[in-house]
């Protein structure tokens, strides 16, 4: 496209370019679940806290986590062909500032620190998390400075789901706010085939 005719962004962007610190600064707005991601074992458990978790598919059940190739839970991953991702309720800020220290704890310490045992593929899980999602390491993809494990589900643990989960936003951890609106019938948005129900009843209603 010639450089008359290229796009610009309407008034109200501001344009930082495609740097590593530019991305860090847009992804600080985009709020997200918490995890600890553990791998090993007694002497050999680690744990980190994570964000960058994905459902990547439901059959086969498959999920993928992002580690930093420094991180000491990268090489545990790889040598254990295994992890676990718990998944933190609104009252584990805490646990998830642990584990996200890089003073934070390795082997019994750790394992005691999350409390919750170890799960069937050996990795330690966190008391009080909402779910821990057990996987076998099926495939490691290269993401620049980090490493992509994808790891097909092996076990799935319910926790207390009556509690919220803990939300990271801008450096924080704010709470979510009840919704004391009164229930909007049957309104959800179905994300696995793609429509808002609430169109599909008005649509009905149109055609009666």
């Amino acid at each position: 496209m010639p450089p008359d005719k290229a796009p610009h962004p309407e008034p109200g962007w501001e344009n930082l370019g495609a740097s590593g610190e530019a991305l860090k600064r847009a992804m600080r707005h985009f709020p997200s679940g918490v995890t600890v991601v553990t791998s090993g074992s007694g002497e050999r458990a680690e744990g980190m806290t994570a964000n960058a978790v994905i459902s990547v598919s439901l059959d086969p059940p498959l999920m993928l986590v992002s580690v930093h190739k420094s991180a000491r839970l990268n090489p545990r991953i790889r040598e254990e062909r295994s992890f676990a991702i718990n998944i933190l309720a609104a009252d584990q800020e805490g646990l998830s500032r642990l584990f996200a220290s890089p003073e934070r704890s390795s082997g019994p310490t750790a394992v005691r620190s999350l409390g919750g045992g170890y799960g069937r593929t050996g990795a330690p899980l966190a008391a009080g998390a909402l779910a821990a999602i057990e996987c076998e390491l099926a495939e490691i993809y290269a993401g620049g400075d980090h490493d992509l494990f994808l790891g097909r589900v092996v076990e799935v643990h319910l926790g207390d789901t009556r509690k919220g989960p803990l939300i990271y936003h801008e450096g924080g951890y704010p709470r979510l706010a009840p919704d004391r609106k009164p229930p909007d019938s049957g309104a959800f948005v179905d994300s696995v085939r793609g429509f808002d129900i609430r169109l599909q009843r008005f649509s009905n209603r149109r055609r009666g």
